[in-house]
């Protein structure tokens, strides 16, 4: 595809307000370092007799969750001619990495997994806007990166 050219993957922008300038790795170090000591608090005060191990595995346990999930990212595919051109190989190159058109609209197609829904496969939906002559991609950063190989090769 000599009439295509794709961006790098870099991680989606969220509107997290204070958080947002930081890096996610110290956005969540910050939230573990004062949100886990907090919770443990509010638990031991919920229920005093309750032993220390019974409050701070769960609560280690919930705040690794996050960690499962992959980070959203964004890839902008430019092209010279109409984009929504692009859209049928799109929908091909996804249904190979195991995506299905689950919605479309006027500028914004979104593909969910194929697979059983989960909550991990909630956050690896894609969603991908359609410009004049670009598709922006936004989804998790390895299935982008798959993405932008298969489209590329």
């Amino acid at each position: 595809m000599k009439s295509v050219m794709f961006s790098e993957v870099v991680p989606a922008q969220r509107n997290a307000g204070l958080l947002r300038t930081l890096s996610p790795l110290t956005a969540y170090g910050l939230t573990v370092a004062i949100g886990m000591p907090l919770l443990v608090l509010a638990m031991h005060l919920f229920d005093p007799t309750a032993p220390l191990a019974w409050i701070v595995l769960p609560v280690l346990a919930g705040l690794a969750l996050p960690l499962c999930i992959s980070a959203p990212g964004r890839l902008d595919v430019n092209t010279r001619f109409d984009a929504c051109h692009m859209a049928d190989t799109l929908d091909a190159t996804l249904a190979a990495l195991g995506y299905a058109r689950s919605d479309a609209g006027p500028g914004l197609l979104r593909y969910a997994k194929a697979a059983r829904p989960t909550w991990r496969n909630r956050a690896q939906n894609v969603n991908v806007r359609v410009h004049a002559h670009a598709l922006e991609v936004i989804g998790p950063i390895p299935v982008l990166r798959a993405l932008q190989k298969a489209l590329a090769g």
